[in-house]
């Protein structure tokens, strides 16, 4: 999940400072009386990598974007010592890669601004292995497109609690295929093979959902058929191949608690029902003020990980329209004059069409966005990728 969606979905969970945990009384989003807190956002798994911890400030309603927290001492403290450094504001890295065991107690601590702070000792939570990631075709909330649902295979002593993320990938192509393009050379408008790969790219998209799953009250002890997104039949995703790696995180009772109480919030609907359940506090604190509010949960978690592809002919008809960037309709072609002509190549703005033979040749063109899809994404294969 990106930051700047957890730091907007932290900033709700700061409105309720001022309120206990059982708290209903109606608070009005303003920023009169606004209590700034500390927020800190880590987990670490049972994957050998450099692990990332994220420290930030609240910030009033009424400013933009977040408000990171520079200078700090981080530290995780389980059978060795890691130490945190800081790769950009806020964001502090490991230095060392390293994966969580079993039967080990992990503790944060941090060190800023004059303060300390630790977290509760957080053991690695086991987790079940993801069994089966699907796609199917289906009509979800009057909409047509692909629904991607998880179904995970448990052991004894797995968590019941789960918090899911995923990554999207997808193939796709621009509206037309060009062989040739035009460039400005001496001064004159000169037509050349294409310098680039302009035709086939790929995106990739980081979830932006809270997705969580208890099986606390279930018979067994599983998750089946769990809903993780839905893609619309009209979104490009769709257009060529595509593809979905998602992970699943074993967390705490706590965590789960925690994460739920941030899903809850990031409904537009629930912000202004005015019901919001007052400030959650998470499993760190002030080792000198043991009364200050702190935004955050460290855990330690146990991951499965599964990706799944599919290509556009796997759900949809042979002659079937794929969904684009660009509406065909937003691509007719373009005639200039030879110095607007030159002005809007050398902006990067225009792509060649067709060239009209004559004395002087002229040259129709299109925008740039219907035939370079670099626009869009990138045109260079992931390594992962399989066609």
């Amino acid at each position: 999940m990106k930051l700047n969606l957890i730091h907007t979905r932290l900033f709700l969970l700061a409105v309720l400072i001022a309120a206990s945990v059982s708290c209903v009384e109606e608070i009005p989003l303003e920023t009169e009386g606004f209590e700034e807190a500390i927020v800190i956002q880590g987990t670490i798994t049972d994957e050998f990598k450099q692990h990332q911890i994220s420290l930030s400030e609240t910030y009033p309603i009424a400013t933009t974007g977040s408000n990171p927290l520079s200078g700090a001492d981080v530290r995780v403290i389980g059978n060795s010592e890691f130490i945190f450094e800081e790769t950009e504001a806020g964001t502090y890295v490991s230095r060392d890669s390293f994966a969580a065991e079993s039967g080990i107690d992990y503790q944060l601590k941090i060190a800023v601004n004059g303060q300390e702070y630790e977290s509760e000792p957080m053991p690695l939570t086991e987790s079940g292995q993801i069994e089966k990631l699907e796609a199917n075709r289906i009509d979800f909330k009057g909409e047509n497109g692909v629904a991607i649902t998880l179904s995970n295979e448990t052991t004894a002593g797995s968590s019941n609690f789960y918090r899911y993320e995923y990554t999207e990938t997808f193939k796709f192509n621009s509206n037309f295929f060009k062989s040739r393009d035009l460039i400005v050379e001496g001064g004159e408008i000169v037509e050349v093979p294409k310098q680039k790969e302009e035709y086939t790219c790929y995106r990739t998209d980081e979830s932006q959902d809270i997705i969580l799953a208890n099986t606390n009250s279930l018979s067994e002890n599983s998750v089946k058929n769990l809903f993780i997104t839905f893609i619309n039949s009209d979104d490009p995703k769709l257009s060529n191949r595509y593809s979905i790696l998602v992970k699943q995180y074993a967390i705490s009772r706590g965590a789960y608690s925690y994460f739920s109480i941030l899903e809850e919030l990031s409904g537009t609907e629930n912000v202004f029902s005015q019901s919001q359940p007052g400030f959650f506090a998470g499993n760190i604190s002030n080792i000198n003020n043991p009364d200050e509010k702190i935004i955050g949960y460290f855990d330690v978690s146990a991951v499965s990980t599964q990706r799944l592809y599919f290509n556009f002919e796997d759900f949809y008809a042979q002659g079937t329209e794929r969904p684009k960037f660009v509406a065909l309709e937003n691509c007719e072609t373009l005639s200039f004059e030879v110095p607007i002509l030159k002005n809007q190549i050398q902006q990067n703005a225009v792509r060649w069409s067709r060239t009209n033979p004559g004395e002087i040749p002229s040259y129709e063109v299109v925008p740039r966005r219907c035939v370079d899809c670099t626009v869009f994404g990138t045109n260079q294969r992931p390594e992962f990728w399989e066609d």
